[in-house]
């Protein structure tokens, strides 16, 4: 089962990848419970550290995680989709799906609008604008990293605990209200070290980038953001008729 031969990869990366195309497969199903190390110890015939090796990667890449007393539980589904039908916070979209929306971190702080900022927000260069970062998960797996942009005019909370939930209604809560209208593009992108972090994924890996701004009824912007998905959890569907 296992390759010896001098150009093979590393013990623990054949079992990690032997696993994971199970996981894809179905044949290891969402919320199962692996073998124990003990049973793939014997069932590769390796050392204890080999299998714990293989299991952390499995669980850094999203696939697994480890509860206590319960053993290694699978964690991976199917890439998310989203169907452009209707303006959703992430929040939405999670329930939605019966999957749990949380948020691995969260900050808020001032910033100076730069060229770009003042003429979505119709204010000048260098006014103070919300920059809002957020990283969100779904079932425990971080699927995407939000930077978000909102007109300094506006009376937001300082206090970054205030964003662990959806923001959307956060602003209906301090008067400010969801969304009426959208703006959005759609572009292939590259991560960079601050995106990687963010994401759990390596520098330079690929993520969907969603550029959104949004509008009240009159018109008026509300928000500015920067969306970057993971590749490998999220994609958008979309059905045209004539």
């Amino acid at each position: 089962m296992l390759d010896y031969g001098k150009e093979a990869i590393p013990l623990y990366l054949q079992i990690k990848n032997y696993i994971k195309d199970k996981i894809v497969k179905k044949e290891y199903s969402y919320q199962d419970i692996l073998p124990s190390e003990l049973e793939l110890e014997k069932q590769f015939n390796v050392s204890r550290i080999t299998v714990r090796q293989a299991i952390l990667e499995l669980q850094r890449e999203g696939y697994v995680t480890r509860a206590r007393g319960k053993g290694t539980i699978v964690i991976f589904q199917d890439k998310i989709v989203e169907n452009l039908t209707r303006i959703r916070s992430f929040t939405e979209e999670m329930l939605e799906r019966n999957m749990v929306p949380g948020t691995k971190d969260a900050s808020i702080e001032m910033v100076s609008a730069d060229e770009l900022l003042a003429g979505i927000f119709h204010c000048n260069i260098m006014d103070p604008v919300y920059c809002v970062r957020r990283s969100r998960t779904a079932n425990g797996i971080v699927i995407v990293y939000f930077v978000s942009y909102f007109s300094g005019k506006r009376q937001l909370p300082m206090n970054s605990d205030e964003y662990m939930g959806s923001i959307y209604e956060l602003l209906q809560k301090n008067g400010i209200g969801k969304p009426s209208q959208v703006d959005e593009k759609f572009f292939a992108a590259k991560a960079d070290k601050e995106i990687a972090a963010e994401l759990e994924i390596a520098k330079g890996d690929p993520v969907l980038q969603r550029n959104r701004i949004s509008y009240d009824r009159n018109g008026e912007v509300i928000e500015y953001t920067l969306s970057y998905y993971r590749s490998d959890r999220y994609y958008y569907s979309f059905s045209i008729h004539n």
